[in-house]
């Protein structure tokens, strides 16, 4: 009898917690972490935000985890960045782990960039999906975050408004830094390894000469076109991102007397490294 008794309390004590236990917050899923700098930017405490690909990692080749399947379980939103090859292969997935989760596609309405693709045994092109990169960009992609944490959180219009108001000027002053160190640079030619600054040249009237040959590494031929484009050009620095191999690009950056400078286009600090990659490009000019 008495430790029937103790059972009953003991029910009763876990009965209560559970009922008076402060529900959790409310999950939001994205891709990759530029985009929980709109994101967070806005939303600021009042959601949990879920990256699935993890800092160093490549969104074309990105496999996600069980836990990380998981973890979209509760989510109410998915922004999706649009076309990386990440959410190609498991968006699908993810929707089918949680149906009632929306998905908000941050690419649509942008105008968007070509870019061909090699997979060994077959070739095809697709949208290049490196938009974030365009400080224009971003404040179409802000603006559309905006508009569903605005339907999520309608209790605070006030904060979300506040927050978004900041971002659009925060996002203005990067992109007007960037144009301040370009203007005057306007057609000329920055080699980079894998080509992910197309939006970001379009935007200050910059070519980007990509050593990666239609998303697969260069062959010998391609190497030595590579070399003698950039000794015309006087071209003496090469833009690897961190994740990829650098050994191609230091074999050229040998050959032109160069040298290769990495950048995080997948940062978190989106501001930071717009404003970085914009110095640089700057220093790489000034022959």
């Amino acid at each position: 009898m008495h430790r029937l008794y103790i059972l009953i309390l003991m029910i009763g004590l876990f009965g209560c917690n559970n009922i008076n236990k402060e529900p959790g917050k409310p999950v939001i899923g994205l891709s990759i972490l530029p985009q929980k700098y709109l994101v967070a930017s806005i939303a600021d405490t009042l959601a949990d935000v879920v990256v699935m690909v993890p800092p160093g990692a490549s969104p074309a080749t990105w496999e996600a985890t069980p836990a990380q399947m998981k973890s979209l379980g509760d989510a109410l939103i998915y922004f999706r960045i649009g076309h990386i090859g990440f959410e190609k292969a498991w968006m699908a997935k993810a929707a089918e782990i949680n149906p009632e989760m929306k998905i908000t596609d941050l690419s649509e309405n942008l105008t968007l960039r070509g870019m061909s693709y090699d997979h060994g045994d077959h070739s095809h092109s697709g949208s290049d999906p490196h938009v974030w990169m365009s400080p224009g960009n971003m404040e179409i992609m802000a603006g559309k975050v905006f508009d569903e944490l605005l339907k999520l959180f309608p209790q605070h219009k006030e904060l979300l408004e506040r927050n978004y108001s900041a971002l659009l000027v925060e996002i203005e002053e990067t992109g007007q830094f960037a144009s301040d160190q370009l203007s005057a640079y306007k057609g000329e030619t920055f080699l980079i390894f894998h080509p992910s600054l197309g939006y970001f040249a379009d935007d200050y009237g910059l070519l980007q000469a990509a050593i990666e040959n239609e998303g697969k590494e260069p062959s010998s031929a391609h190497m030595i076109k590579i070399i003698d484009m950039a000794r015309s050009k006087g071209i003496k620095v090469i833009f690897v991102q961190q994740e990829f191999d650098r050994r191609n690009a230091e074999i050229i950056a040998n050959e032109i007397e160069g040298q290769v400078i990495e950048f995080d286009p997948l940062s978190e600090s989106w501001p930071d490294e717009i404003k970085n990659l914009s110095l640089s490009l700057k220093n790489s000019f000034q022959k």
